[in-house]
């Protein structure tokens, strides 16, 4: 257990149980008690704050002491590792809220302060609350489009980030291609806070956006598409620079083919998008990047950075981050011309200031 998290009697902080989970689940069936379940790990700094900060207030403590049978789980010991697979926790902090037989009644994921963790609470004490509910929907066998559209963002909400993706993909192929493209299926493919489980780098959805782009114009508007289709060519050049793009957030691992970026390059040729011969650049760069060919990436950055707009010049944090002291001799000399032209041709004072060191 975590000592900064477990109050004593004098400061009225919230009292976790010293016994298992397995005991507190009795103790809450024969209390008529919910079990109140802090899921942490210990070199989570979120975690220790909620434990220092927000466990120990009296206000808190006293309600949950009442309400709740208190538990705490290091998910990477004990107890806590059968149960972050059946709770299918993914983030950390999640605090849960289960019955006495141990089922799910809420979940909610994350530090806060201490008006945003009571008003979670109280909304998970009701057993009508939205999670409890959709969860039983979706296990009776609900799929209607209207359901899995708002429940995939539940899933994510909750960091059920496995679960949720294989959702929507299930979701992704019961629509046709007309609907692929309205505008409340525009998640599933846009720039918002479910993009890097949903349509990310390697995703099938930015793929299909890819290839798609003249009908998903006509019903969300060319700006909001542009802007989605070239940050996504820029992240996968970052991405190689950082050689982030050879392993996604679940460990999987790809391979460096030269074919991906010839794919790219055809896809941004088909566009309209503005200053497509930036994006067409910094695809070269990616390339580079993924053939470990760091004095070619130099050259590069040294022949074209001066022709990328302001948005596509970002890029070179991501290549000061990773090569800045990577390679041979060659390759850091290189680095060293790249970055005295970089210093001419920046857009962005920041970017000058940090080429010349």
């Amino acid at each position: 257990m975590m000592a900064a998290g477990i109050a004593n009697a004098q400061n009225s902080g919230i009292i976790f149980e010293k016994s298992a989970l397995s005991a507190s689940l009795l103790k809450a069936k024969s209390e008529n008690k919910l079990v109140f379940v802090d899921c942490y790990t210990v070199w989570c700094g979120p975690c220790k704050a909620m434990a220092k900060n927000i466990f120990t207030i009296d206000t808190i403590g006293s309600f949950f002491n009442k309400n709740f049978v208190n538990v705490q789980l290091d998910m990477e010991k004990g107890e806590g590792k059968p149960a972050t697979v059946k709770y299918q926790i993914e983030a950390y902090p999640s605090f849960l809220l289960l019955d006495g037989d141990g089922n799910l009644v809420y979940k909610f994921v994350g530090a806060m302060n201490a008006a945003e963790f009571m008003a979670k609470i109280k909304e998970g004490q009701n057993p009508s609350n939205r999670i409890a509910v959709m969860n039983k929907m979706y296990a009776a066998g609900n799929r209607s489009k209207d359901f899995l559209r708002e429940y995939i963002k539940v899933k994510i909400n909750m960091s059920e980030k496995r679960e949720g993706v294989a959702i929507a993909q299930s979701y992704f192929d019961m629509l046709s291609p007309a609907e692929k493209v309205l505008p409340e299926n525009w998640y599933l493919f846009g720039d918002n806070r479910y993009a890097m489980y949903l349509s990310d780098v390697h995703s099938r959805n930015f793929e299909y956006l890819a290839n798609h782009w003249r009908e998903f114009v006509a019903l969300n508007g060319k700006t909001v598409v542009d802007e989605r289709m070239a940050n996504m060519f820029r992240k996968t050049a970052e991405y190689c620079l950082h050689g982030w793009y050879f392993k996604t957030y679940d460990g999987k691992v790809y391979p460096y083919q030269q074919s991906d970026f010839d794919h790219y390059r055809s896809q941004i040729k088909a566009t309209e998008l503005e200053n497509k011969e930036g994006l067409m650049v910094m695809m070269d760069m990616a390339q580079a990047a993924g053939a470990q060919d760091t004095v070619k990436l130099a050259r590069l950055f040294a022949d074209k950075f001066g022709d990328l707009n302001a948005k596509n010049q970002s890029i070179v944090y991501a290549y000061m981050m990773a090569y800045s002291k990577k390679g041979s001799q060659q390759a850091r000399l290189a680095y060293r011309e790249a970055m005295d032209k970089v210093v001419l041709t920046a857009k962005d004072e920041r970017i000058i200031s940090l080429a010349k060191h």
